[in-house]
């Protein structure tokens, strides 16, 4: 009976943490960054200029702006990439 209980309260909290949203998702305007080291992308930054939600809610694609350069950006290019691949850069 306590493996059930203690079951049902991991259940719980799988399920609440998962739909909880993010704080810190970025909105049209804000600047971001990319900081996943396996993109060819990695370090581009620019300003978001759309948001779309994928399929079935599955997440979100940042839409954004270049502003700097890179082996394989320039600024002025616009790239889409998911959320896990971007923070928002306050500098």
């Amino acid at each position: 009976m306590k493996r059930l209980q203690l079951l049902r309260a991991y259940i719980k909290e799988s399920i609440f943490d998962s739909l909880q949203s993010h704080t810190d998702e970025p909105v049209v305007g804000d600047m971001v960054k990319n900081i996943n080291p396996g993109c060819k992308h990695f370090k581009s930054k620019g300003e978001v200029i759309n948001i779309k939600d994928l399929d079935i809610d599955a997440g979100k694609v940042i839409v954004y702006q270049v502003f700097n350069s890179g082996d394989s950006f320039s600024p002025g290019d616009v790239l889409e990439k998911t959320l896990d691949q971007l923070t928002l850069d306050n500098e």
